[in-house]
């Protein structure tokens, strides 16, 4: 037996009305790249191209490249290995659609107790969406993350990513900035990337799907695909239009030698 239970519409209007008070245009985050280094060094580079196989085969249907980039703190008395790192999953899709995932690592926690750490981000051409992470105690210590949808922060406990009214505090903000099609393109995305984890591509940047889609599962595509080394000119994040996707970082290759 399935039982249903149906939540009056007063009650949802409610709960709509009660996150949308927590829903500000405050900029108490900054900027998501404010405190991130923009000189890198590439410490991982990987391009692939997904094929279609089958009657029609041989096309073409997505190119992806994978970087993982060591951040230049401007200090020489820490060891590479200990520098923040960012992750950058940039997809160009053969109908000319682009979405880039990214997620930062290491990056120095603030002192300042309402202040929030960038993790995650998603960019597309129309817009883009942020996740930070509060990194010390304070008063609004239980609202540990924050979306950002445009202009709209949503302040988020991350344990709390289960309650009917949080997810739909996401699917809110997320709508105020992102259309159906940008919700599609995503959706269509993520499972072609995890066929392509087997052929060793990594997949941390979307792990804030987490946040930004909680209880929602992205199966691997079912398509006849392969996948090869891309043959051709890799997306580069400093190029249009990926450079009005995110803001792009200074690319030197290998590690500095001290």
């Amino acid at each position: 037996m399935i039982l249903t239970i149906r939540i009056p519409s007063a009650v949802r209007t409610a709960a709509a009305a009660a996150i949308l008070l927590l829903i500000s245009t405050t900029a108490d985050a900054g900027d998501f790249f404010d405190d991130v280094p923009t000189k890198s060094y590439v410490r991982e580079d990987v391009a692939l191209d997904v094929v279609s196989v089958g009657d029609r085969g041989g096309d073409v249907v997505a190119r992806v490249r994978y970087l993982r980039l060591f951040l230049d703190p401007g200090r020489r008395d820490v060891a590479p290995d200990l520098w923040p790192q960012r992750e950058m999953l940039l997809v160009e899709r053969a109908s000319g659609e682009r979405v880039v995932f990214e997620r930062l690592t290491g990056i120095p926690p603030s002192t300042d107790a309402p202040a929030l750490t960038p993790q995650g981000r998603v960019g597309l051409e129309r817009g883009a969406v942020e996740t930070f992470a509060r990194t010390a105690a304070g008063s609004c210590a239980a609202l540990d993350g924050l979306i950002r949808s445009g202009s709209l922060d949503l302040p988020v406990a991350r344990e709390d990513l289960s309650a009917p009214t949080v997810r739909l505090g996401i699917a809110q903000a997320l709508g105020a900035t992102l259309d159906d099609r940008d919700i599609d393109v995503i959706g269509d995305t993520v499972p072609i990337l995890l066929r392509a984890e087997s052929q060793g591509l990594p997949l941390g940047p979307i792990k804030l799907l987490e946040v930004l889609f909680p209880g929602r599962t992205f199966a691997r595509s079912t398509a006849a695909l392969t996948f090869r080394v891309s043959a051709a000119t890799p997306p580069n994040p400093s190029d249009a239009p990926w450079s009005s996707m995110t803001q792009a970082p200074e690319l030197t290759p290998g590690v500095p030698v001290y």
